[in-house]
């Protein structure tokens, strides 16, 4: 055993192992194979070569019993990626590369004092070969990418590239940093064999979730799909993000993903916020065995009421869970629809948004309304109406938002026809779109109007008169 081995920590020893591994390792060949090299003479040799794992970003566990370790880059080997395409690429010859892409493309980011400066080696389709690197996009935002690079803008100009686009990254050689990048257009997309791939995908984020901890960091989750093979196939499913979060299985945070039957399972033992006294109690049995129409309904109007008890106490994560739980208990609860569209519109996810809101429409017209014109109740005064005058609300603000003010005019003028009472204020909506206005105009405009009736509030508890004679 020479100098220059004692030196080494086992954390370098642990990597050394794990990157000339032509297999997936246990623990205990870990061990085995670091005390080839130098002796782990501690009080727990598992303990201390378990934090040595840990602390390496590049390595991940596959799971199973015993767990088996494996270096996540070697995984990349001719796999496939599907990085949008947004309007600033196109107009100034950069990619701002998605989570996963990101680590694909330096992958050795995390290695400390061995990292690489971000080189990248990309042979563009039909195009030249480009020598660039990975930097910040955005000064003080996590957002990185591909720089300005005048190659780049030209390819996207020669293959007719829009902002709808794909850009497919090939994984050509890791350890040289190269890949290969083609266009996939909208236009040319097949729905159904992506579709196929994206559930592939959450299947095997299930699968990982389920054997790992609750709230799993993004770091941790992306490793693991990439050495689950995730995508081993010459068509590439969405990015992982979105396709967990049109998924009804999953719960996507800012930093961290979890199943909302986990999430659920684990609140509903804990109890941390009781339910809402005026609440229907929660059904007997277990929701995962509800079969029939009534125990299916019964359960997801209780998840759905959860869920309301854990957004009026701000708790978001949790209260998204909840809905999701209800709508995969039972997908015709409207109102659970909604909620998630609020979720995203929140988000600034509109399109996302939009698809919710449709959804809860569909459903509220199918099992309350039918036709609407047909209606018998009286809209929003009939408690069971106000899941369908919701949805129209929120797909009416996500039409205004995405600039098609036209379509948004017509979604609250018949709100208006529908409910002449008007308690969603759909008369002041039709006002500032007659007026031209955004959407984010109007609620500029809104924050100015309450900013100055709480001045008046103020004003008139200091003077003693009502807000109305305060003249502001």
């Amino acid at each position: 055993m020479n100098a220059m081995t004692n030196e080494l920590s086992f954390t370098q020893l642990v990597t050394q192992v794990l990157m000339m591994a032509d297999r997936p390792l246990t623990l205990a060949e870990i061990i085995a194979r670091v005390e080839m090299v130098r002796p782990v003479h501690t009080r727990n040799p598992q303990a201390t070569i378990r934090g040595a794992i840990s602390s390496i970003r590049q390595a991940t566990t596959l799971g199973g019993r015993p767990a088996r370790y494996t270096w996540w880059p070697r995984h990349l080997a001719n796999s496939a990626f599907r990085q949008p395409l947004a309007d600033s690429d196109l107009e100034e010859g950069t990619l701002v590369l998605s989570r996963d892409a990101w680590l694909v493309f330096w992958t050795d980011f995390y290695a400390s004092s061995s990292r690489s400066r971000g080189e990248v080696t990309l042979a563009l389709d039909s195009g030249p070969v480009l020598q660039t690197r990975i930097q910040h996009l955005i000064h003080r935002q996590p957002i990185w990418g591909l720089p300005p690079a005048p190659a780049l803008a030209d390819w996207y100009r020669q293959q007719g590239a829009t902002p709808k686009d794909n850009v497919i990254v090939q994984v050509l050689d890791v350890k040289a940093h190269r890949y290969a990048l083609s266009l996939a257009r909208r236009v040319e997309r097949d729905e159904e064999a992506v579709a196929a791939r994206n559930r592939s995908l959450a299947d095997i984020a299930e699968k990982v979730l389920r054997a790992g901890r609750m709230d799993m960091p993004e770091s941790y989750l992306v490793p693991r799909l990439f050495a689950h093979g995730a995508y081993h196939d010459p068509l590439p499913p969405d990015s992982w993000e979105e396709v967990l979060r049109t998924d009804l299985r999953f719960v996507v945070g800012k930093h961290s993903i979890d199943l909302a039957e986990k999430v659920v399972d684990y609140l509903e033992r804990e109890m941390e916020v009781p339910p809402d006294m005026d609440s229907l109690p929660r059904p007997r049995g277990n929701r995962r065995k509800a079969r029939s129409d009534e125990a299916q309904q019964a359960w997801g109007e209780y998840l759905f009421d959860r869920g309301m008890d854990h957004r009026w106490v701000n708790w978001p994560w949790a209260a998204e869970a909840y809905y999701r739980e209800a709508l995969r208990v039972d997908p015709g609860h409207a109102d659970a629809w909604v909620h998630l569209g609020n979720v995203r519109f929140d988000e600034d996810k509109l399109d996302e948004a939009m698809a919710h809101y449709e959804r809860g429409q569909a459903a509220a017209e199918a099992r309350v309304i039918g036709e609407p014109a047909r209606y018998l109740g009286v809209f929003w005064g009939d408690l069971r109406s106000r899941p369908f005058m919701r949805a129209l609300h929120g797909r009416g603000l996500c039409l205004w938002r995405l600039g098609r003010a036209d379509e948004a005019r017509q979604v609250f003028a018949w709100m208006l026809e529908l409910n002449p009472n008007d308690n969603q204020g759909a008369r002041f909506l039709l006002h500032d779109i007659d007026e031209g206005l955004s959407w984010e105009e109007s609620m500029v405009q809104d924050e100015e109007w309450e900013r100055e009736r709480a001045e008046a509030f103020r004003l008139a508890r200091m003077w003693g008169s009502k807000p109305d004679d305060v003249v502001h």
